[in-house]
């Protein structure tokens, strides 16, 4: 009987269209299942580690498949619901379903290697059969134990390596060897018992007198190990990690190694989780909900009963995370999973620490301030295959990427601050919506899904007015406390009367004031970081730009530097101007740090901290800060977008929006909704526990409708005008918007193809192309950028005209003259 030959589709985390077919060696043929990563070669120097997506005996016909190089994993690494889903993310997004699995999967997940050259065992190095390139090779084989092909194409100055290679296999003189490893390696921590010989009280204390003669720190160390391991009592372990009994000794591992040579301890390893274990404090049940509560918690089971996506519009402070946590409870309690989305990781803190408390370590997060490391344990904990074996983790909590997790029986997926754009991934590709993946992931294991905020999307809201998702609303903030009363600062009036000091008015100044005088805290927003928004000569009105980017630099005064927040390109700060040669450079406008500086000269015995993108860099930054302010170790907290979002402090009074011109003055059709969401979100932060809250708006123009319904807290108002503008002018919900971004160096050539891609394009979808156009910023990182806009009415079918779409941009790119225009597509750009 002839053995069956078996091929498998291996999907590589690259951008490239479909799955690659390679031929299963016959060793492997047991091992190969769907969803084990598999090594293979790709291309003439690099090996990948993919994924198999399928299995089957159809030979190729076109050309001879390579076969795989090894089965990395004995059991399946992700499972076909996720094979699934980012199936859909990359139809749907217009993206490469390898660009998918290069964005889910940890880094430590994903190998790559390159084939390397080593000298054939047998070989007699007998030179005087090579020729010069041959020789080149071999020569450098007798100092190096391997070559990859990369070094050999340096070697003999050649790009194309594969025949000199084949030659000196033929001479018998190399041999290839696929070199890969895995990447993720457990945690490994040696530990430190008393060896067997020495468990008699006699020889210990005979031990003992010898050690306090000969050798006394090797007797400290074994004190205190006795002391750390509870040694005489009997139900007590009898091991010591060799870090802690160090430390406690105040040893060195000198120490260990000779007591280890004397035969008086042994060492052993052991594996450990990276992440560290909690314990609950208090149980769900203790949580009692206001009637309003309660009344919101029975409408969601009533819309869950009718499996529909559910809306829990509920105002700053009333309550969203208990009804969370009740329904969490409740899907554990059925043997499910929950996936707890938040936008920005600044969140997680506060919310980890109030989950914890009711589950403890039954939850898990995952976001990229995690290591790769870190990120593959939690992997491995959503993914286990042993059913006899209960999962650790059945709640995880995390930002967008958390979506690509092995989960195989999600029960609930809440999606809180449900409009925050931060949702959607920009770069690189798959450019996807957190939110929306997350209704479509639901719905693919069955699960339940709610979206809570203060400040719904224009989009969310208005499914639930055709009735598509289900509303409940919470109206009262949690114990009865008010929302905090707005006041507006005229600026205008402001710097007229000359009443401004620095960048704060009289007003905000008073009010500040007055919270300090009663130890309450304070949040100031300031939408831009750095120190001064430009520098600006004022003979000339040079400004100085970024040479990669079409943008002025920030200045930023603790690293005395000019910084573009595109490219991160930095240079000094000029002594004169180098257009006019003047003396007279001047800063104008300001970000968190000036404002951060300006409050330190004003209340110099006051704590003040910055939370922004520079000082939140590490893995901890946010959660430092946000617990000392929390444990009121900060008295004034200034911040970025990080300050305005789902944020609980107990002792705020007064919140400050330095300048709610910056963002609601921006040019896009979001800018009217999302000014109103910031001001809301970060008005919400005041007064939540004790006293009523106070907000300050400083603008030039009190009289916009955004900062009024703010004022009244008029969301309905705020829905209906931003609604009837959006049918008016096509655009989403009404119209679904396919944005073509376009880029190439050379910004004429960029011209006349972004020309030729919207005239192709407009015969096909004609009046609903605009472009192409030059962004706000033309140019980032020495590319040019143009793009083309396609607004596609919501009731066509959108999968039809996106396959449209691609079919145009093929043929586009099948076309040499255009070839090196990089497109991105950006389908329901935000």
């Amino acid at each position: 009987m002839t053995p069956q030959i078996l091929f498998t589709e291996v999907l590589l985390p690259l951008p490239v269209k479909g799955t690659f077919t390679y031929r299963v060696p016959a060793a492997d043929m047991a091992a190969v299942q769907k969803g084990v990563r598999v090594a293979v070669q790709f291309g003439r120097k690099k090996i990948y580690t993919g994924l198999v997506v399928d299995i089957h005996s159809n030979i190729p016909q076109t050309y001879q498949p390579k076969y795989l190089l090894s089965v990395v994993d004995e059991e399946p690494l992700v499972n076909q619901q996720q094979l699934t889903f980012w199936k859909w993310i990359a139809g749907y997004y217009m993206a490469f379903e390898g660009e998918v699995m290069n964005a889910a999967m940890p880094s430590a997940l994903k190998l790559a290697g390159e084939t390397q050259v080593i000298m054939h065992p047998e070989y007699d190095k007998n030179y005087d059969t090579l020729n010069e390139r041959e020789y080149l090779v071999a020569e450098a084989l007798e100092s190096q134990d391997a070559l990859t092909l990369t070094e050999v194409a340096d070697i003999i100055d050649q790009r194309k390596v594969m025949p000199l290679i084949k030659t000196l296999i033929e001479k018998r003189v190399v041999l290839l060897k696929e070199e890969i490893e895995e990447a993720y390696k457990p945690r490994v921590v040696r530990w430190v018992t008393l060896s067997d010989a020495y468990r008699d009280e006699e020889k210990m204390g005979a031990l003992f007198d010898e050690l306090e003669k000969r050798a006394y720190k090797q007797l400290e160390i074994l004190m205190t190990f006795i002391k750390l391991s509870d040694y005489y009592n009997e139900d007590a372990k009898k091991a010591v990690k060799q870090s802690i009994l160090l430390k406690q000794a105040n040893g060195s591992s000198a120490q260990i190694k000779a007591l280890k040579e004397k035969g008086i301890i042994e060492t052993f390893d052991r594996e450990e989780r990276r992440l560290a274990s909690y314990a609950a404090k208090s149980t769900p049940g203790e949580i009692e909900l206001t009637p309003g509560q309660q009344k919101a918690l029975n409408s969601i089971h009533d819309y869950f009963r009718n499996n529909k996506t559910t809306l829990l519009h509920g105002i700053t402070g009333s309550g969203k995370t208990e009804i969370y946590i009740k329904l969490i409870a409740e899907t554990i309690a059925a043997g499910k999973e929950v996936l707890y989305l938040l936008p920005e990781i600044a969140l997680t803190t506060q919310t980890i620490n109030r989950l914890r408390k009711y589950f403890g370590d039954l939850v898990g997060v995952y976001h990229s301030r995690y290591n790769p490391y870190e990120r593959v344990e939690i992997w491995n904990e959503v993914l286990k295959h042993d059913l006899s074996e209960k999962k650790r983790y059945q709640i995880i909590l995390g930002a967008r990427s958390a979506l690509f997790l092995p989960y195989d029986n999600l029960g609930l997926v809440i999606v809180d601050e449900e409009h925050d754009s931060s949702y959607k991934q920009h770069d690189p590709a798959p450019r996807y919506n957190g939110r929306d993946a997350a209704i479509y992931l639901a719905s693919m294991h069955g699960a339940q899904v709610i979206l809570g905020t203060a400040t719904p999307s224009l989009e969310t809201y208005y499914n639930t007015q055709n009735n598509k998702y289900g509303l409940v609303e919470l109206s009262e903030r949690y114990g009865g406390m008010l929302l905090p009363e707005i006041n507006i600062a005229n600026l205008k009036i402001e710097k007229r009367r000359k009443q401004m000091r620095a960048m704060f008015s009289s007003l905000l100044i008073e009010n500040m004031e007055e919270a300090m005088q009663n130890n309450e805290q304070i949040i100031l927003f300031q939408n831009r970081r750095g120190f001064s928004l430009r520098v600006e000569c004022e003979v000339c009105s040079w400004v100085p730009q970024c040479k990669n980017c079409d943008v002025s630099m920030i200045y930023h005064k603790k690293s005395n530097l000019l910084k573009c927040h595109y490219c991160g390109f930095s240079e000094t700060v000029p002594e004169r101007c180098p257009s006019c040669g003047s003396h007279d450079i001047f800063m104008h406008g300001f970000g968190t740090e000036q404002v951060e500086e300006e409050l330190s000269l004003m209340y110099p015995n006051h704590r003040i901290k910055r939370m922004d993108l520079d000082t939140t860099r590490s893995k901890h930054g946010h959660q430092k800060i946000i617990t000392d302010f929390s444990d009121k170790k900060i008295d004034i907290l200034v911040g970025t977008q990080m300050v305005t979002k789902g944020l609980d402090f107990e002792n705020v009074r007064v919140v400050g929006i330095l300048n709610a011109d910056t963002f609601l003055n921006f040019p896009d059709f979001r800018a009217f909704e999302r000014g109103f969401q910031l001001m809301a979100q970060v008005s919400g932060r005041a007064g939540r526990k004790n006293n009523r809250g106070k907000v300050i708006i400083q603008t030039h123009n009190p009289d916009h409708s955004a900062i009024r319904y703010v004022i009244n807290n008029d969301y309905e108002a705020m829905y209906l005008l931003q609604i009837a503008e959006r049918k008016k002018f096509h655009y989403p919900p009404f119209y679904r918007i396919v944005k073509v971004e376009m880029k190439h160096k050379d910004w004429k050539i960029l011209n006349t193809g972004a020309a030729q891609l919207s005239s192709m394009l407009r015969k096909k979808f004609g009046k609903a192309v605009l472009g192409p156009e030059y962004p706000i910023i033309p140019r980032i990182r020495n590319f040019y950028l143009k793009n083309i806009m396609i607004k596609i009415p919501s009731d066509k079918r959108l999968h039809e005209n996106k396959h449209s779409l691609a079919q145009i941009i093929d043929a586009y790119k099948d076309g040499s003259a255009y070839k090196s225009i990089r497109i991105n597509i950006n389908v329901d750009p935000v």
